[in-house]
């Protein structure tokens, strides 16, 4: 199917819509949730919509399974303006639970990425709210990226507290081949806190 232009493609999505759990099935499925996102690339936005909105109902749940996080990411990059801001929407309340995941972090990423500025910040706010997500984001292969991005997006005092939290596990990031980037950034965000501090 990858040579196939979209309206050579839409016995695919007919097909898929024949049953709404078909679309579930296929995002959790390891190769035909490839399938689904191939569509989302190639295809315009109103020929997936309705494969859109089937994913939209369970973005949440998704965003937790193995391949099915990998289609809510792809939906993420190709999808309308309406369906960032529901993916997005979805993700904020269960940050907790697709931080707990491996790929939980190059979820988060995407998301972020693809986010208006005022979601990334959302995103940002409610992946920091909680420490322990952050120290484990910090220390994982996919995670430790992501804990640099949730921090330079944020602001201000939210970002000042968010790096000083975390800079109470200090010794344990510096332990890990993946925290000690993350330490790197916080030892440079408090030096810099600090000296603010001593201006005033």
């Amino acid at each position: 199917i990858n040579t196939m232009q979209p309206e050579s493609l839409q016995f695919l999505i007919d097909e898929l819509m024949q049953r709404e759990s078909s679309v579930l099935h296929a995002a959790k499925h390891r190769f035909c949730s490839r399938i689904l996102q191939h569509l989302f690339k190639v295809c315009p936005p109103q020929q997936f919509d309705q494969i859109a909105a089937s994913v939209l109902k369970e973005a949440g749940r998704l965003a937790c399974h193995t391949f099915g996080n990998l289609v809510v990411q792809s939906l993420m990059r190709f999808g309308t303006e309406k369906h960032k801001y529901q993916i997005v929407r979805s993700i904020e309340k269960n940050v907790t639970s697709i931080c707990r995941h491996g790929f939980g972090g190059a979820v988060i990423k995407t998301i972020i990425t693809h986010a208006t500025p005022e979601d990334q910040m959302w995103i940002a706010r409610a992946c920091a709210q909680d420490a322990q997500v952050m120290l484990a984001f910090s220390r994982a292969r996919l995670g430790h990226t992501c804990a640099l991005l949730v921090l330079e997006t944020l602001q201000g005092h939210e970002r000042q507290h968010a790096c000083v939290k975390l800079a109470e596990h200090l010794e344990s990031l510096r332990a890990s081949s993946n925290g000690i980037l993350v330490a790197d950034f916080l030892e440079t965000e408090c030096d810099v806190l600090c000296s603010e501090v001593r201006g005033h």
